[in-house]
């Protein structure tokens, strides 16, 4: 194995084949050590480990199951946000395999350190990275692979990149068929993911197996954020009965470990299932709840904000419904949260009657539906293109309005072709 440790020492130090050959063998010769093709002579290991600053002739590369068991404890913790605990496993796991160079050990220490960086915002230089972690699942065991697969493609997931996640966690999932392991993770990452792909079936399918696991293990936070999920889903489908279903019973069972912030969630998502239900009363109870509550945790509240402008604008209630929709277009801003401003513009132009101007149509046009596809926004964007098509309706500019609702209907397709 000290083949494998020199090429993983070498590349974790930055050095090409090149300089570390030079002056004791060939470029080749390196490579077929690298590959574990030839041993060498001691005095060949000498000279590299020199260079790389190993005393290859004294190393400790047994497995140690104490260590074994410390590097999953740390990642347990990195999960949960565990600040404390992580921190504090990190400097013991640093100082433990500054003596003990057993390459799956190490690999695994890699791997753990990646997701460990970016849950503290910390990762430097992630390209970078990523590109050696996947050199070294090349020739890794199974179990660095899944590890590797799964948190990249949660990295992925948390910068918004869905297709590059999609396609790490479904390697994840194929390779974790081949260990004696099982992981509710995955399957609520996935969900997630499926979710924001505009997937909600597939999403609720994860969301449901990851809640069994969860349920079995009494992890009751994670049961809360799985419910949630599978209630989010069945709104998004439309499904409002059993969506309400899956909120009143997250509030009915799980009242003690309910926080501000998830019951600020299900009392939204509630007063959305309100709205479309045409229970504007009901709606405005449940929405102004959520509002105090998100505003006394300083949480984004944009979303419920547009949720009250919309809900009085239902009502024809015009003054009220600026008035929110003013407020929330300025805490949108100020959060930097593109989404919702963007649904506030509509929202103010729509109250004021100004959605045949020509600046609202050029912002339309060249700036909110560009965004709303990027990001995968795929309701919006087809809201969006939609609200276009109507707009040049009513311009009697037939043929662009034709374009737009084309265009509109083709996009319902979207979230299933990244899924083929």
């Amino acid at each position: 194995m000290k083949g494998l440790l020199i090429k993983q020492q070498r590349m974790k130090q930055q050095m090409t084949q090149e300089e570390l050959a030079l002056g004791i063998c060939s470029v080749s010769y390196l490579s077929k050590i690298e590959h574990e093709l030839i041993k060498p002579s001691e005095e060949i290991y000498e000279l590299l480990g020199d260079r790389l600053g190993l005393d290859l002739r004294s190393l400790n590369d047994s497995f140690d199951s104490v260590i074994y068991d410390r590097l999953h404890s740390w990642h347990e913790a990195i999960k949960h946000n565990d600040y404390t605990t992580m921190i504090d496993i990190h400097q013991s796991l640093r100082e433990s395999l500054q003596h003990n160079y057993h390459i799956e050990l190490n690999n695994l220490f890699m791997i753990f350190e990646f997701r460990y960086a970016f849950t503290l915002n910390q990762l430097d230089a992630p390209s970078e990275k990523i590109a050696l972690l996947r050199s070294i699942a090349e020739t890794s065991n199974l179990e660095f692979q899944y590890y590797f697969h799964k948190i990249l493609g949660y990295y992925y997931l948390m910068e918004n990149e869905w297709h590059c996640s999609l396609k790490e966690l479904k390697q994840a999932k194929a390779t974790i068929a081949e260990l004696p392991i099982d992981d509710s993770e995955l399957y609520y990452h996935m969900s997630y993911l499926y979710s924001r792909l505009g997937n909600f079936a597939e999403s609720i399918l994860y969301a449901e197996k990851a809640l069994e696991m969860y349920q079995k293990t009494l992890h009751y936070t994670k049961v809360i954020e799985c419910c949630m999920l599978i209630a989010i889903n069945y709104n998004l489908l439309s499904v409002y009965e059993v969506a309400e279903e899956y909120f009143q019973k997250i509030l009915r069972s799980a009242n003690s470990y309910l926080t501000h912030e998830v019951r600020a969630k299900v009392y939204h998502n509630l007063g959305y299932i309100c709205i479309n239900n045409k229970q504007y009363d009901e709606a405005l109870d449940y929405l102004e709840a959520a509002l105090a509550l998100k505003e006394s945790e300083q949480m984004n509240p944009a979303n419920t904000l547009y949720l009250l402008a919309l809900t009085h604008y239902s009502i024809k209630d015009f003054p009220k419904a600026k008035l929110y929709a003013e407020k929330g277009h300025k805490i949108a801003a100020e959060f930097e949260d593109l989404k919702y401003l963007y649904k506030h513009f509509i929202l103010l132009h729509r109250i004021e009657g100004t959605m045949q101007q020509d600046i609202f149509i050029q912002t339309l046009k060249e700036e909110i539906i560009p965004y709303f596809e990027k990001a995968n926004e795929l309701e919006e964007y087809k809201d969006a293109l939609k609200l276009l098509g109507e707009i040049y309706y009513e311009g009697k500019r037939y043929k662009l309005s034709a374009q737009y609702f084309k265009i509109a209907t083709q996009s319902d397709f979207q979230g299933k072709e990244v899924l083929a």
